[in-house]
């Protein structure tokens, strides 16, 4: 049987403000900081390290109607055809990110991504994917987030692999863990650091947590920041190494360059472990910059 070689990330579109900081924030008053301002959100930054790997990419989301043209270019420049809905009642979602070392703290504001529909996506998007990526930031805030069960069960009745990322383990809390998981209960890969496995799983062990959160997802990874990653499939776990750095820059947008890298991979056709040895490679190369893009 021959597989498209086409990836579909459907989510989140975000306005970063970037602020990096050396020294501890002071209260009332000013701390010195390096700021930076530039598109992002999850699933656009997934899509864009995608066209960097040379994968085709479709990618599907919201934005404030007055901001669409800008988003058309920078996503048609980075080598991702977009397919973006105009909203005219929310603005641009925009998310202020605080970096003190390897530490992010983030103030989001969802904006118009909470009315994104996939349903409304054409079926020959999914024909032509073998693989679909969605967040767990287009379920939390969606005024309606059962669409996102639709939408899975769409893809996978195409014959699309999907996979769910976690993303966020306060906002995991806030929704509900049980009722995220019937919400992607059909996603073929479950992608999710540490403190979300532990959350998701009730459990602190990594392995344990994958071995509970198998038993309702053929695959589950677990990224572990500095010390690798981790794959249940089929039973059993391989621990996938970090790639080493000489120096951490800027952990924004880790988590989706390596989505990014397990998507390359089951694009063409490799297991999700060679995958996973991918995305490492990937994730390294991005935490050596400032921002959440290539």
């Amino acid at each position: 049987m021959t597989y498209p070689e086409r990836a579909l990330v459907v989510g989140d579109v975000i306005d970063d403000v970037v602020a990096r900081v050396e020294m501890p924030l002071r209260p009332n008053t000013d701390t010195p900081a390096r700021i930076l301002r530039e598109s992002g959100g999850s699933a656009a930054n997934t899509a864009v390290w995608l066209a960097a790997e040379g994968v085709d990419v479709d990618f599907v989301g919201r934005v404030g109607h007055g901001d669409a043209e800008r988003f058309d270019a920078e996503f048609a420049a980075a080598g991702v055809t977009a397919h973006l809905e105009h909203d005219t009642e929310f603005a641009t979602g925009t998310i202020v990110i605080l970096v003190e070392g390897a530490i992010r703290s983030m103030l989001s504001d969802r904006g118009a991504n909470v009315e994104l529909d996939p349903t409304r996506i054409p079926l020959v998007l999914l024909e032509s994917a073998r693989v679909v990526h969605l967040t767990g930031y287009s379920i939390f805030h969606h005024h309606t987030p059962e669409v996102m069960s639709t939408f899975i069960a769409t893809a996978q009745s195409v014959g699309c692999q999907v996979m769910v990322d976690a993303s966020s383990a306060g906002f995991l809390q806030d929704f509900g863990v049980e009722r995220f998981v019937e919400l992607i209960a059909g996603a073929d890969i479950l992608r999710c650091n540490e403190d979300e496995a532990a959350i998701l799983s009730g459990v602190s062990d990594v392995p344990e947590a994958l071995r509970l959160l198998a038993l309702r997802f053929p695959v589950v990874v677990a990224t572990l920041g500095s010390e690798g990653a981790l794959v249940w499939e089929d039973g059993a776990l391989t621990a996938i190494p970090a790639t080493p750095i000489e120096a951490m820059v800027d952990p924004t947008g880790a988590g989706d360059s390596f989505n990014a890298g397990i998507l390359a991979g089951l694009v063409s056709g490799a297991t999700v472990v060679q995958a996973a040895q991918r995305a490492a490679e990937i994730s390294a190369r991005c935490v050596t910059q400032l921002g959440a893009r290539p």
